[in-house]
């Protein structure tokens, strides 16, 4: 299965070979599309059904580690950077407990992330020492990273002020595109956060002692297929209400129902047992008995005190304010006095004409009183004055349609009043019917209207508040419960009008999710097979003299039941406590075999990992499988380790395991950090050649051929170094270095021709530049290296180790004077 392969295409796929209902369908996507899409899809809206994109779905750069500087920073004092190849090899990071190693290794991560795995569960005091006792101002750490195929190097920088806490740093980051605010401008948070290219021991601890549904969100994640949990998680909570709804209108028919068949009369009989028949409910019988006449029985009193239960009046405060509203608009009306308005309107007229008159003759006597002039600075006066009458006109006109329509207002309050009419025996409305005249003999000034509503009105709302308690009293002492439940059972018809709709409606949610949960649980396991194929095969490594066999990861479960189903069994029978018998050192091992293939995922810009102090707890056995572990990813990976057990190098050493790069780390007083290689492959290979040439209890022609291949493996070792260096720094991507590497890697001539002149057809240059630039020692060791078994050399072989390390030395000479090429330009020497 192809992992990058679009998750919504896939769905696409599966829906048309499981040949779901176009509704479920529909709902399906439109759950993994959004909230939105999926509310729209269940209201028969239409859709956009644009599924968000997972973190597999686009095309990822490969990025490589390139340096760590850090300065003031936990056991770092003054500034040391930590160089590493940016390409695929193994880095081993040596040094004793408190030697400062680790604090590289939490530099990586705090500058990428922000934060340290390995601080989660410290306490405050712990926290707090972060910054070097010694030297911890300047207290700054930079990661330098390199994107395949771009020579600009992408820096991120944290440095803090002497008084700045851990979470106040400045960060900087600069790329080829120009400086950012953080890595989420590069589009590198989430990956960050998905593939985590750090592990220390802590965390490490962690992915085996934490919680299943962690380590599960862990693995999920990275699959992408988060977008289908995202999808279930929007469908229970779209159907969450449908349900609610559904269970609350069926057990309020069920209420009803009793209520009803406890009340005297046919119409509340009626309602009750249509409620209890089985199936849905007839609503359209059930509006009918409501929508039945009042009871023919009940008298002119009854009917009055009914119309008056229902009246509703505006309050006190209402009218008030619509009181206090007509003062002032009558006060705002006053101010611009309508006789001066229309003055105001005629001389605007007026000045108009004599403006429109200027503009058009130029200056002159004035045309009506003939003795004024008419020039550029009464021009300008009159527009002044024309913009201020016309103001004032515009003032008046407002303040008087606002006091027209307040006034309407009034008026329509006081003829609109719902007062019922009538004569009901005993009911006292009388007093109510009085205030109601008294209200409507209106006055028509606007300030005498605002002063009669203030004074008429709350003798209307007491009477009627009188007269509707005592109907409100009489109804319930004559009420045979019947109008009780009637609005109740009203309410009741109108949410059981919908319940077909969100019946449907939930039943859509309920396929969509069932399809939805057993396909995710099909492409869950199948994506995430070739993981748990990785990380079988690193314990099958890592396990060594164990008796403890670890089967194929499944993911299993969703939302608060999920969990990582690891089968482990020990000597062939599984009874579900192998985790429980395992030793720290197989738990961390197990840990590995989870971490590593997340880390190393297809999909992962980083090609880097950075595990440190991963050997605690393990056994020797273990500690040769961890080497081979990591000597097979770093022929594809960037690997960094961190460790304070020497028998890691050793073991890589030991085992032969390929290139590897030892950095031994010691402190000396005040914190002062030294960092020096260990024994490089062109050091190695012309050591184990000075030490087998001395040997002299070998015979010279048997040590000849191995002394000079040795010779020729540093060389070539050499030179490959060059290659890997200049090109890197050229932004070439590390597929066609490696090509190129490969392809000259037939004769020594070519290899020696690609480092010296970036160029392996100038093989016929290599001599002469050797001769010239370094003397007959490079030449001769050239030529014996290059010859190998049919050389002079075989006669001589301490001379031979001594010129081959003088001709490595002339090499890396070379490789330092001579400035990289750009733009893939030719280096010419």
């Amino acid at each position: 299965m192809n992992h990058t392969e679009p998750l919504v295409e896939l769905i696409f796929d599966r829906l048309a070979a499981d040949r779901v209902p176009d509704d479920t369908a529909e709902v399906v996507l439109a759950a993994l599309s959004g909230e939105a899409d999926l509310a729209a899809a269940l209201a028969g809206a239409p859709t956009a059904l644009e599924p968000q994109r997972t973190a597999t779905d686009e095309l990822r750069e490969r990025i490589w580690l390139s340096s760590v500087t850090v300065a003031g920073f936990r056991g770092v004092g003054p500034e040391r950077t930590l160089t590493i190849e940016p390409g695929p090899g193994l880095t081993v990071v040596v040094g004793r407990n408190g030697s400062g190693k680790s604090s590289f290794a939490e530099a990586v991560e705090l500058a990428l992330t922000g934060d340290s795995a390995r601080w989660a569960d410290r306490n405050s005091v712990w926290r707090t020492g972060w910054r070097n006792l010694h030297a911890g101002d300047p207290c700054r750490i930079a990661v330098e990273l390199r994107v395949d195929g771009v020579a600009t190097p992408t820096r991120v920088v944290r440095s803090w002020s002497s008084e700045a806490e851990l979470g106040d740093a400045q960060v900087m980051v600069t790329s080829a595109r120009g400086s950012h605010q953080d890595l989420a401008e590069l589009g590198l948070a989430r990956p960050l956060e998905l593939y985590r290219p750090f592990l220390t021991a802590a965390e490490l601890g962690r992915l085996t002692a934490g919680t299943q549904s962690q380590l599960f969100d862990a693995i999920s994640a990275i699959l992408g297929l988060e977008a289908i949990t995202d999808a279930d998680r929007r469908l229970m909570a779209a159907a969450r209400p449908l349900d609610t709804t559904i269970k609350e209108v069926r057990g309020q028919r069920a209420a009803l129902a009793a209520r009803l068949a406890g009340i005297d009369g046919d119409r509340a009989w009626g309602a009750a047992g249509l409620l209890r028949t089985r199936g849905a409910a007839d609503l359209a019988m059930l509006t009918a008995i409501l929508d039945e006449p009042e009871d023919p029985t009940d008298d002119e009193a009854v009917l009055l005190c009914r119309r008056l239960a229902a009246m509703q009046l505006p309050d006190t405060d209402e009218v008030t304010r619509l009181a206090g509203q007509l003062r002032e608009a009558a006060a705002e009306a006053r101010r611009h006095d309508g006789g001066r308005s229309r003055a105001s309107l005629r001389s605007a007229e007026l000045l108009r004409l004599a403006v429109e008159h200027h503009d058009d003759q130029g200056d002159g006597p004035c045309p009506v009183c003939a003795t004024g002039r008419l020039d550029d600075s009464w021009r300008i006066s009159a527009a002044e004055s024309l913009a201020e009458l016309r103001d004032r006109t515009l003032a008046a006109q407002a303040a008087s349609a606002r006091l027209t329509a307040l006034l309407q207002r009034a008026h329509y309050l006081i003829d609109d009043l719902d007062v019922p009419t009538g004569d009901g025996d005993g009911v006292p409305v009388g007093d109510l019917h009085t205030a109601v005249t008294a209200l409507r003999l209106a006055p028509g000034g606007p300030e005498e209207l605002a002063h009669h509503l203030t004074a008429r009105y709350p003798a209307v709302l007491a009477a009627a508040q009188t007269a509707q308690a005592y109907a409100k009293d009489l109804l319930r002492q004559r009420d045979t419960g019947w109008q009780a439940v009637a609005a109740e059972l009203r309410a009741w018809i109108a949410s059981a009008a919908t319940l077909p709709e969100q019946e449907r409606a939930l039943a859509r949610v309920k396929a969509a999710r069932a399809w939805l949960k057993a396909t995710g649980a099909q492409l869950r396991n199948q994506r995430v097979a070739p993981f748990a194929e990785h990380s079988q095969r690193i314990w099958a490594q890592l396990r060594q003299e164990s008796n403890v066999e670890l089967g194929a990861m499944t993911l299993a479960g969703m939302n608060t039941r999920r969990r990582v189903v690891i089968p482990v069994s020990v000597d062939g029978t599984d009874n579900g406590t192998a985790l429980g018998v395992m030793s720290q050192g197989e738990m961390h091992a197990l840990g590995l075999a989870t971490f590593l293939p997340r880390g190393c995922a297809p999909e992962s810009p980083f090609r880097f990992i950075v595990v440190d102090d991963p050997v605690q707890s393990m056994d020797p056995a273990k500690v040769d499988g961890l080497a081979r572990v990591l000597a097979e990813l770093a022929e594809q990976r960037q690997v960094v380790v961190f460790t304070h057990d020497t028998r890691l190098p050793d073991a890589l050493a030991r085992l032969d395991l390929g290139r590897s790069r030892i950095v031994e780390v010691t402190r000396a007083e005040r914190s002062v950090v030294t960092l020096r290689p260990g024994s490089d492959p062109v050091t190695r290979y012309l050591d184990d050649a000075y030490a087998l040439a001395h040997t002299e209890e070998i015979a010279s022609e048997v040590r000849g051929p191995v002394v000079a291949e040795l010779c020729r493996s540093a060389i070539e070792a050499a030179c490959h170094r060059i290659v890997w260096r200049r090109r890197v720094a050229r932004g070439v991507p590390h597929d066609d270095i490696e090509k190129a590497v490969v392809a000259a890697s037939r004769r020594l001539t070519t290899t020696v021709a690609l480092a010296l002149f970036d160029d392996a057809d100038r093989g016929g240059d290599v001599l002469g530049y050797l001769s010239r630039r370094h003397g007959s020692r490079a030449v001769g060791a050239y030529k014996a290296c290059k010859e190998g078994v049919h050389g002079a050399y075989l006669f001589d072989l301490p001379v031979l180790v001594s010129d081959a390390r003088h001709l490595a030395e002339a090499l890396r000479a070379h490789a330092a004077a001579v400035p990289a090429p750009r733009n893939g330009a030719e280096v010419r020497s």
